[in-house]
């Protein structure tokens, strides 16, 4: 059985993590499949929200133009009604109004003011997503933005990332950092090196990140969150076009968790959200999950980084540096999630493909680790290092 108009096999959950990590040198198929299976989700999410509305509102004139809209939204399904609904700002709008309608439907309220205002606005957010979804054909960069930010968005964006109201501090914070316009020339050449460093990685890239925000005052060098996926945030923190490629590679990594999550839990829904363990790479403290998603992330840049050539002795150097670094914390790492019993099936399966990776990549850098490993003591024993 074909998924869609992709021509991949229909694959069981189980089949979809065998033998994969969904990184950029797997199997290229394995990632379409995941893709498709997500949007699939996605449309079947928005379709089961239409009929509880349609039993909620059974005979709700006011709310004619949704239930129309919708309606068309949903039959029959095409290729442009499939970027619609796997738009960052349509999936807030989807989230929030399954939320609404599901405190009405277990009674844990009787208003339903917050739900009819989502429906109202519904029309006015298919035009504004059509619009967006227009301006990214053709662009090699995804749209670069400050502070025109979708107002479905900048509800969800905050803890990490408050957009100011006042029209004049944000005049005052637009004149610190550089112009949005500067901002996007540089991201188009990281990606220019992302494509030239490792072409599928770039590819994935375009089909994960759909929006880019250049927030110079931002609390983070980089950001991201499910609950606005496709959308990834930036500072101005890097030091240099290799930080910033790092930093894009980072943030699609994220993405790609986010979907294989979509298709399928890889935590146990019981696990602890206590940030009870601690990352080898800056000592922040995090929960299970966020343990989890750090490491998969930072296997993804080792094997960004050591694929860098054709730079300068000193970028290159940075770049070993760095992939040295992040490997002894995957290696550091590995055994918490060996000895851990918070993996649904899949996760398992899927951290034990991981697995095999980090062991490979410790193999093939064994010689640099020892070497910087010895360094290291040596700068410890001399007092020149923490």
């Amino acid at each position: 059985m074909d998924i869609g108009n992709s021509g991949q096999r229909e694959l069981s959950v189980e089949d979809l993590f065998q033998g994969t990590t969904f990184l950029a040198d797997s199997e290229p198929s394995r990632f379409e499949v995941l893709l498709e299976r997500v949007s699939r989700n996605r449309y079947t999410s928005f379709v089961a929200l239409y009929t509880e509305l349609f039993q909620l509102f059974p005979n709700a004139p006011h709310l004619a133009e949704f239930f129309e809209q919708a309606f068309n939204l949903i039959v029959p399904p095409t290729r442009e009604q499939r970027l619609i609904i796997n738009d960052p700002v349509f999936q807030v709008w989807n989230v929030l109004t399954a939320h609404y309608a599901n405190l009405v439907i277990t009674k844990k309220t009787e208003d339903r003011s917050e739900l009819e205002k989502m429906l109202f606005e519904f029309p006015e957010m298919l035009v504004r997503v059509k619009a967006s979804d227009s301006s990214r054909v053709n662009h090699y960069c995804p749209p670069v933005h400050r502070f025109d930010v979708d107002p479905l968005v900048a509800i969800v964006m905050p803890p990490s990332y408050e957009f100011p109201e006042d029209e004049a501090v944000r005049k005052q914070l637009e004149r610190s950092g550089y112009s949005v316009r500067f901002f996007c020339d540089v991201v188009n050449i990281a990606l220019l090196r992302i494509e030239h460093t490792w072409p599928a990685c770039r590819e994935q890239i375009k089909k994960l990140v759909k929006s880019i925000f250049y927030l110079p005052d931002g609390s983070f060098r980089s950001c991201s969150a499910s609950r606005f996926t496709g959308i990834i945030l930036l500072s101005s923190r890097d030091d240099s076009i290799l930080d910033l490629e790092e930093s894009l590679v980072h943030e699609a990594t994220h993405q790609l968790l986010y979907h294989i999550v979509e298709a399928c839990p890889v935590v146990k829904e019981e696990t602890s959200r206590e940030p009870l363990y601690t990352l080898p790479w800056s000592g922040q403290k995090r929960d299970f999950y966020g343990y989890f998603h750090a490491f998969y992330v930072y296997i993804a840049l080792v094997k960004y980084l050591g694929r860098v050539r054709s730079r300068s002795t000193d970028e290159l150097q940075r770049a070993q540096n760095r992939l040295l670094y992040i490997l002894r914390g995957l290696i550091k790492a590995l055994p918490d999630f060996e000895a851990s019993t918070e993996f649904t099936p899949q996760g398992r399966q899927l951290l034990e493909n991981l697995a095999k990776e980090v062991r490979a990549q410790e193999n093939q850098y064994a010689g640099l680790l020892a070497i910087s490993g010895t360094d290291t003591e040596q700068q410890r024993l001399l007092g020149l290092t923490a």
